[in-house]
């Protein structure tokens, strides 16, 4: 036996079947959530277990969109997770490149302030935050979700900003000022475009993270066309019984958007942050 074909059998017992496994393992969850939302109620709690649908039915992704008003509650989710995209993104990036940048009085203490906010758990945040948009008249309305994703996330997203801006050597900037740019020219013309993969993962983390809210959602929201999607899919258990298959064919509509959003960030991660920004 030559060693290239030891190698082969070594490749495929430690590499290929472990990520086979794993591949399945992972999957499985996804793959029976699909196949519940494509079964009737009865279907569900059928026995034997069948892991196709007898009878193939998208009655329930109908009845999201005409009774169950689906179409709102995506729009509402939308809505938040895109505003507050927007706003945490301008600021980390204002903010990451003062923080990165500059050598300022009190930096270190605000450094400290931003790590103690990520120690407290949203519980805790909860009825202080409820406090604050009762006497903001906020609530049941989205921007209550909108300004509390905001602040909860800018903190982290200002450390990850700031990170990609200590990777980017200075030299960048001064060689474009050295060419004639301003700061804030420089800052936009080369920092930005070279740090494209980089604000596309941070802008992908606030919107997962504001798309998937919920614990702040059940105290501000309590009026249903305000429902955002987690609080929809909240619906279908009730009280003495669940909808397993309504409540599977809502996941599949709450998991496209945040598939859609992997598969851009896959994308614009391909290459490093930096790569090919200095010539050697």
């Amino acid at each position: 036996m030559n060693i290239r074909y030891k190698r082969r059998i070594g490749r495929c017992f430690w590499l290929y079947i472990p990520l086979f496994f794993f591949i399945i393992i992972t999957l499985a969850p996804f793959y029976w959530i699909l196949v519940t939302s494509l079964k009737t109620s009865t279907e569900v709690f059928a026995k034997p277990i069948t892991y196709w649908p007898k009878a193939l039915t998208f009655e329930n992704y109908t009845y999201l969109f005409t009774k169950l008003g689906f179409g709102r509650y995506f729009l509402n989710s939308l809505i938040v997770s895109c505003s507050t995209t927007f706003i945490v993104s301008m600021l980390a990036l204002v903010g990451g490149y003062a923080m990165s940048r500059y050598r300022f009085k009190g930096k270190g203490l605000i450094y400290v302030l931003l790590l103690v906010t990520q120690m407290f758990p949203a519980v805790v945040l909860m009825i202080p935050l409820f406090e604050t948009m009762n006497k903001l008249r906020l609530i049941n309305t989205l921007p209550s979700l909108i300004l509390t994703c905001s602040v909860t996330n800018l903190p982290f997203c200002l450390f990850m900003m700031m990170g990609y801006y200590n990777s980017i050597p200075r030299s960048l900037e001064e060689a474009a000022q050295v060419d004639g740019c301003s700061l804030l020219g420089a800052v936009f013309r080369v920092l930005l475009p070279t740090m494209r993969p980089s604000i596309v993962a941070t802008g992908a983390h606030v919107f997962i993270n504001s798309w998937n809210v919920f614990i702040y959602a059940t105290a501000f929201i309590t009026k249903k066309d305000k429902y955002t999607i987690p609080l929809a899919l909240n619906v279908f258990q009730g009280e003495f019984n669940t909808n397993y298959s309504g409540l599977a064919a809502g996941c599949i509509v709450a998991l496209l958007p945040v598939l859609v959003i992997f598969a851009f960030v896959q994308k614009n991660l391909a290459g490093g942050a930096t790569s090919g920004a200095v010539k050697g």
